[in-house]
């Protein structure tokens, strides 16, 4: 009797011992990966494809590509007024980030995508350096809400104060 008590509690130490050992194995597997492809706050490196104009920019997120509206700016667009800025915003936003590294983050108070079904997302340098706030800034592109105010609202209409 006391040989097969004995017996159970190895083999249910061995099955233990699996279990936690399988347990870490895909633990640890599933953070490196995350590292890889992660940084920060689940905020994904995407390669650019294209940019399309001063606010929309297309990018290669896993096997498919993705059309991308920078929240909280609007470019020119290319009609016949203002054509000239559309090509400089656009240019200026393609030398920005342009063979960068480039990640996307979304703002909570936003809807994922827009009714072109484009990403609504905030893009960013590896250096943690804001697009969107820098197309601002060099005036290629105005402040821009729709309907419902996002995260940086105040402090990009602020830039166009000063």
């Amino acid at each position: 009797m006391v040989n097969l008590s004995v017996k159970r509690k190895v083999w249910l130490g061995i099955i233990l011992g699996l279990v936690i050992f399988l347990f870490l194995a895909i633990k640890l597997g599933k953070l490196e990966k995350a590292e890889f492809v992660y940084l920060g706050n689940n905020n994904n490196f995407v390669e650019l494809v294209r940019v399309v104009d001063g606010d929309t920019i297309e990018v290669k997120m896993g096997d498919k590509v993705e059309s991308v509206r920078l929240i909280g700016i609007d470019a020119p667009e290319m009609d016949e007024k203002t054509k000239q800025r559309a090509i400089e915003s656009k240019k200026y936003l393609e030398n920005l980030i342009k063979d960068k590294n480039i990640y996307l983050d979304k703002d909570e108070t936003q809807d994922d995508r827009d009714i072109y079904d484009r990403l609504l997302r905030y893009v960013y340098l590896e250096n943690k350096t804001l697009i969107n706030k820098k197309m601002i800034e060099a005036n290629m592109a105005d402040e821009y809400t729709f309907i419902v105010p996002y995260k940086f609202q105040s402090e990009f209409r602020q830039i166009k104060k000063n």
